[in-house]
């Protein structure tokens, strides 16, 4: 029983949830490329216990100039289970003092899509926001960020009306930096201020509201 309800649960989130860590920070050099697997998503009470929801993510990122990057991903759990999602955007450096502090803002299009029965595409538009800081002028840094996710349909599943057509989401995290390879370690508000009940999964949330996520990505550069 609790497998079949595990189940129920990435089917559901999987549909109405696109819960990823922030794939850009800081722009790559001119010409340089780095792909990036992401694991983790929204905590929820299961069985008792508080679990993030598994959610993954590949990533792949393009540096078009020392201030622009582009970036797609694939949300590769959703497409276990017959939906198609992506996301695509670019990262525009804002300021930057070299090996010190640095903010960037990151448009994206988030599209899903259900490949098994043909049905179903959405888009929604995605806006992020991130300053950064290197303590003591090392590689890895620190940074914390908002994003917000707007949604376009007025109506929600089972033809419910749209309440919310601005999820607002903080964040903050970690990327620990080597030569080649990156550890980014994030902690995410989802939500913030929305009511998570009644609900499919109980969320850990503020309140009965948002729902708090951790996330893991491990990154190449080359």
């Amino acid at each position: 029983m609790r497998l079949i309800r595990f189940i129920c649960i990435f089917l559901f989130l999987i549909f109405i949830c696109f819960c990823s860590p922030t794939q850009l920070v800081k722009p790559l050099q001119k010409g340089q490329r780095a792909a990036a697997i992401t694991y983790g998503g929204p905590l929820i009470k299961f069985a008792g216990a508080p679990i993030p929801i598994p959610f993954t993510t590949l990533g792949f990122s393009y540096g078009l100039t020392s201030k622009i990057t582009g970036y797609a991903s694939l949300h590769t759990t959703s497409l276990i289970f017959g939906n198609l999602q992506t996301t695509v955007g670019g990262l525009f450096s804002l300021y930057e003092q070299e090996n010190k502090f640095g903010l960037t803002v990151s448009p994206a299009i988030q599209t899903a899509y259900n490949i098994r029965n043909k049905t179903g595409f959405r888009i929604w538009p995605t806006l992020d926001l991130n300053a950064y800081y290197h303590p003591l002028q090392k590689p890895s840094f620190v940074y914390i960020g908002a994003n917000s996710w707007f949604e376009l349909s007025s109506l929600r599943a089972h033809n419910e009306p749209q309440a919310n057509h601005i999820i607002p989401n903080i964040h903050a995290g970690y990327m620990l930096v080597k030569t080649k390879w990156q550890h980014q370690f994030e902690i995410k508000y989802l939500g913030l201020g929305i009511p998570n009940l009644p609900g499919v999964v109980d969320y850990i949330g503020i309140s009965h509201k948002g729902a708090l996520g951790i996330y893991y990505s491990l990154i190449r550069k080359f």
